[in-house]
């Protein structure tokens, strides 16, 4: 459970915590024309947003980015330190850092070794670069409906919960925090199966905010 009042919080991960303006707009999935097609057209109504909202707090910096992957096998992992730098905007740095990130290696089925490696990695340079900051990583979650279009094969993602088990490894070694939504039994609505629409982008704050204030 946070113990921050007014918690100044940042975001890493991928496509789904991405908005064009907070992150590098080439970098972006989300933006004002493209999350009309979600259901909410300004950064207000994704689920960082509105988790700093009912926290009570704000968002400093988001180092999230589209197609972005945690094992280095792919271009652009989360681990690198250009990437975490931006959850710190200037001298401001994070309270909280929640990540969510993965779900590109599960699609791709990125190789166990160098996703388990990189994963510690991201974690190991998350703490050397804010020490005192509460570091949240969330297990991966399936969407459901209502779904405009399939981006990928609900099969793609069968091979989740491996990666989960890696995610809840190489949190218990770092002794970061986890926030567990696949356990849970965490499921937001989306329009293709992977990026959540305006209600998905509700769910899946309400569900970050339980496990930040202890109540799961």
């Amino acid at each position: 459970m946070s113990e921050y009042v007014s918690p100044r919080i940042s975001v890493h991960g991928d496509d789904i915590s991405t908005f064009a303006g907070y992150t590098d707009n080439s970098l972006s999935y989300y933006s004002e024309r493209t999350a009309k097609t979600a259901g909410f057209g300004t950064a207000e109504g994704t689920w960082w947003m509105q988790v700093a909202k009912m926290m009570g707090g704000s968002i400093v910096g988001n180092g999230a980015a589209q197609n972005s992957y945690v094992s280095m096998t792919a271009q652009y992992p989360a681990f690198l330190p250009g990437r975490i730098r931006k959850l710190a905007a200037g001298d401001v740095t994070p309270e909280i850092i929640m990540v969510y990130t993965g779900i590109n290696d599960v699609i791709d089925n990125s190789e166990e070794e160098p996703f388990r490696r990189d994963y510690a990695k991201m974690i190991e340079n998350l703490k050397k670069f804010f020490p005192e900051a509460e570091i949240w990583c969330g297990t991966l979650v399936r969407s459901k409906g209502p779904i405009l279009y399939e981006m990928v094969k609900p099969e793609a993602l069968d091979n989740m919960e491996f990666y989960n088990e890696i995610i809840r490894d190489c949190v218990k070694e770092a002794g970061v925090h986890l926030a567990d939504l696949a356990a849970q039994g965490v499921a937001y609505e989306s329009i293709n199966l992977v990026h959540p629409n305006a209600q998905g982008m509700t769910t899946f704050a309400e569900a970050w905010v339980k496990n930040l204030k202890g109540e799961i």
